[in-house]
């Protein structure tokens, strides 16, 4: 007898999607935009993106909104000229990434606040 499902490495992800893009949301959009702005006001700390640091530095808080949503707009595109499963893959770096980026600036932030 032939089994007609066949498993793929993604179906976990794939089942978790809706998850990985409020958890992308959440970490790249909300928490590295915060992070991010709070390194900026607690005084002498080098944004490592040279793109953010014009952006924040032009334009302030808004510079760093306005360049999370063309990222996520980007991410989205991406995301719908994909196939399904593999565009799984947009959300889950998003949430990868936001996790790094909040979690180092968490990091910057209190070094820079302890010392």
């Amino acid at each position: 007898m032939e089994n007609s499902a066949v498993v793929s490495p993604l179906d976990g992800f794939v089942e978790m999607r809706s998850w990985l893009w409020w958890l992308s949301i959440t970490f790249y959009g909300i928490g590295d935009v915060l992070t991010t702005a709070t390194t900026q006001l607690a005084g002498p700390v080098a944004e490592g993106s040279p793109v953010v640091g014009w952006a924040a530095g032009a334009y302030g808080l808004l510079g760093l909104v306005g360049l999370k949503i063309v990222a996520f707009a980007v991410a989205y595109a991406v995301w719908r000229s994909v196939d399904h499963p593999h565009n799984v893959g947009v959300p889950l770096a998003l949430s990868v990434l936001g996790v790094g980026l909040t979690t180092w600036n968490l990091v910057v932030i209190g070094a820079t606040f302890s010392g």
